[in-house]
């Protein structure tokens, strides 16, 4: 009996050690995160919203030079620009990272259109880039990403499925005056 009640619990340990969430390469960890507070701007303080599984230290680099071991930290942008963003993550399967751009606007004169983005790195298609509306004054938005109709919300999502260049067209009405903006932007 005392045999069988050993191999019974042995069995039993070996079961439990072998679980789902024990395995180690199912303990990968998975960098991930997101952002807001990118449509302002400059000076822009933005969060960075952690959605990383698996993981118990963080490296962030803030693409200006500066970086931050914390689990959602928040970073101000005092000078517009583009800048990548990486993120570096470590736990007990190991090491994983990601990397996504975002575009920095300067304070937009009250009669002009402006917007940022914020889209995928270091990844393969389709690209996933998040637009966003800066000039809080603007109404009526009309974005034109050249593939198709026209999109009227303020801050659309749009999927590219190559990379490339892509001219962007956005326009919005101030004070009564419809104004366009005419970017080009690379997608890689």
């Amino acid at each position: 009996m005392k045999t069988f009640l050993l191999v019974f619990l042995g069995a039993l340990a070996l079961s439990s050690s072998c679980h789902k969430g024990d395995n180690t390469s199912d303990n990968k960890p998975s960098a991930k995160f997101s952002i807001s507070g990118y449509e302002k701007p400059t000076p822009c303080t933005i969060t960075f919203i952690n959605i990383s599984t698996n993981s118990a230290s963080y490296l962030w680099d803030f693409g200006d030079g500066n970086t931050s071991t914390q689990f959602n930290p928040t970073h101000t942008y005092n000078f517009n620009g583009s800048f990548l963003l990486k993120l570096k993550v470590t736990g007990p399967g190991g090491v994983d990272s990601v990397c996504k751009l975002v575009a920095i606007e300067p304070p937009p004169p009250s009669n002009r259109s402006a917007f940022s983005y914020f889209q995928e790195k270091c990844a393969s298609p389709p690209f996933g880039i998040s637009f966003k509306t800066v000039n809080p004054l603007s109404t009526n938005p009309v974005w034109d990403f050249g593939s198709g109709p026209t999109i009227l919300s303020p801050d659309p999502i749009i999927q590219f499925l190559i990379p490339g260049d892509y001219t962007i067209k956005y326009s919005t009405m101030l004070s009564g005056v419809r104004d366009t903006l005419i970017r080009i932007i690379r997608i890689d």
